[in-house]
C-alpha cells in the first residue's frame, strides 16, 4: 500500500504532536490545575489536536471514512469550548450557542453518513480527501462558533483585564487574534487556494500555544468577567476586627465594615446560629457570612458563585485552626493576625486585584509575604536573626531601589571583614570600656 505523503500530512502531524504534548504538560500548573473552565478548554484543545491527527491520517491513507470521522471531531472540540468559554465568564454549563451546537451535532452526523459527504481529488500534486457539500458547510460552522466564542470572551477579558495583569491580558489576546481572525480567515480561504490550510494550521497552533501557556501561568484571567471581589473581613464573637484584605478600592473604615456585619449577624443570628452560609444582596453585589465558634467572616463580591462560597468556607477554618491561641486568649490585635494574608493566597491567590489603578501605584505588604531573592533573604537572616527585626529590615528593602539591597549587603559585608582584622585583645578591651 502506497502512503500518500504530503506537505500537509506532515504539518497535521507536526501541530497535533506539538499541541497534545503542551496542552498535557499545562494540567500540571499547580495554579491552574483545578479549575473547571480551564478543565474543559483543555478538552476542546486536545479533541483539536487529535482532529488535526486524524486529518493527517485520512490524507496519508486516502480513507473517507477517515475523513468523516475526522469532521465529526469538531463536535465534541466546539462543545467542550463553548462551556470553557461559558463557564468563565457565567459559572454555568448552559448557554443559547450550546444548544444550536447540540441541534447541528445530529444533522452534521446524519449528513456525514450519507454518500456524498467526502470527496477525492487531486490538487497541488497530491491526492486530497476533502469535505464536499453540506457536510462541509456545517464543518465551517461547527469552527467558526468556537473561533467567535474565544475571540468573544479574549477581547472582553483584555479590555476589563486590571493594570497589574494587563501585560498577561494582552499577551492572551494576542494568542485568540492568533487563532481568530488569522487562523480562521485562512481557513476559509482554503476554499479557493488548498496550500492556504497549512497557514491556517500554523496560526492556530502558535495562537493556541500562547493561549494555553498564559492561562497556565496567570490562571488570574479566568475571573477577570465572572465576579469581582471586592473585599473580606474577619471579626470575633464581640464584634471587633481581626484581618480586613481589600482587592479594590474602598472607603469603609473597618470599624464602619465591622459594625455593619454585626448589625446583620443580629438580624439573621437563627440562621448564622446553625453554621450555614448566609448570602445577603447588596445594592450593587453581595455578601457571604459564615461564622464559626470563634469568627465571621464576610466577604463583599459582584455576586455570589459556588467557587467564592468554597473559597470563604476553606478561609474561615483554616484561620480558626491557625490562629487558635490568639482567639482563645480574645487577642483583639489586628497585627497579630497578619500571617492570615498566607490564607488569603492560598483560597483566593487566583482573583484579580483591582485596587491597583496605575503601574506607578506600588502595593506595599508586610515583609513576612513580600518576595525578595532566595540568597539575599539568607543573609539578612543571617545578620538579623530576630524575627521582628528581619521583618522590618526586609520590608524597608522591598520599598528602597533595587540597587540599595546589594548596596547594604556589600556595607555589611566590609564591616565583618573589617571586625575580623580587630585583636581579640581589642576586641576586649572594648567590651570593657
Amino acid at each position: 500500500m502506497v502512503l500518500n505523503w504530503n506537505i500537509e500530512v506532515i504539518i497535521d502531524f507536526i501541530v497535533a504532536t506539538l499541541g497534545i504534548i503542551v496542552t498535557v504538560i499545562s494540567y500540571y500548573s499547580p495554579k491552574s490545575k483545578k479549575i473547571t473552565s480551564l478543565l474543559f478548554m483543555r478538552f476542546g484543545w486536545i479533541f483539536f489536536w487529535i482532529f488535526l491527527l486524524f486529518d493527517g491520517l485520512a490524507f496519508l491513507f486516502i480513507n473517507e471514512v477517515l475523513a468523516v470521522f475526522t469532521g465529526l471531531l469538531l463536535i465534541p472540540t466546539t462543545i467542550f469550548i463553548v462551556i470553557g468559554v461559558t463557564y468563565t465568564i457565567k459559572e454555568t454549563f448552559y448557554s443559547k450557542g450550546l444548544l444550536v451546537i447540540s441541534g447541528l451535532s445530529t444533522l452534521f452526523i446524519y449528513v456525514g453518513t450519507q454518500p456524498g459527504a467526502i470527496g477525492i481529488s487531486l490538487e497541488a500534486g497530491y491526492l486530497r480527501v476533502d469535505w464536499i457539500g453540506v457536510f462541509n458547510i456545517i464543518g465551517i460552522f461547527f469552527t467558526s462558533i468556537s473561533v467567535f466564542y474565544l475571540f468573544f470572551w479574549g477581547l472582553k477579558t483584555w479590555v476589563n483585564s486590571p493594570i497589574l495583569i494587563k501585560k498577561e491580558a494582552s499577551i492572551f489576546f494576542i494568542g485568540i487574534l492568533f487563532i481568530c481572525p488569522l487562523g480562521l480567515i485562512f481557513y476559509v480561504l482554503y476554499l479557493f487556494e488548498t496550500l492556504l490550510i497549512l497557514v491556517s494550521d500554523i496560526m492556530i497552533m502558535i495562537g493556541a500555544l500562547i493561549f494555553i501557556f498564559t492561562l497556565a501561568r496567570e490562571p488570574k484571567l479566568l475571573y477577570i468577567l465572572p465576579f469581582t471581589i471586592h473585599r473580606i473581613i474577619v471579626k470575633d464573637r464581640d464584634g471587633h476586627p481581626l484581618y480586613d484584605h481589600d482587592w479594590s478600592e474602598t472607603n469603609i473604615s473597618e470599624a464602619i465594615f465591622t459594625g455593619f456585619l454585626n448589625a446583620v449577624q443580629l438580624i439573621s443570628e437563627e440562621v448564622m446560629h446553625i453554621g450555614g452560609l448566609l448570602d445577603i444582596n447588596l445594592e450593587e453585589g453581595i455578601l457571604i457570612l459564615k461564622e464559626s465558634k470563634n469568627i465571621t467572616v464576610g466577604l463583599v463580591a459582584s455576586k455570589t458563585s459556588k467557587l467564592l462560597r468554597d473559597s470563604v468556607i476553606k478561609f474561615t477554618d483554616d484561620f480558626e485552626r491557625k490562629f487558635e491561641r490568639e482567639l482563645k486568649n480574645s487577642v483583639k490585635d489586628m497585627s497579630q493576625y497578619e500571617a492570615a494574608f498566607e490564607l488569603i493566597e492560598k483560597y483566593f491567590s487566583n482573583f484579580p486585584y483591582k485596587i491597583i489603578k496605575s503601574k506607578k501605584q506600588p502595593l506595599i505588604l508586610t515583609g513576612k509575604y513580600v518576595k525578595i531573592p532566595l540568597e539575599l533573604e539568607n543573609k539578612l537572616r543571617k545578620i538579623f536573626p530576630d524575627e521582628e527585626e528581619f521583618e522590618a529590615i526586609k520590608t524597608e528593602l522591598i520599598r528602597s531601589p533595587l540597587s540599595f539591597s546589594s548596596e547594604f549587603t556589600k556595607f555589611y559585608q566590609e564591616l565583618k571583614d573589617e571586625i575580623k582584622k580587630i585583636s581579640d585583645e581589642d576586641i576586649k578591651y572594648l567590651d570593657e570600656n
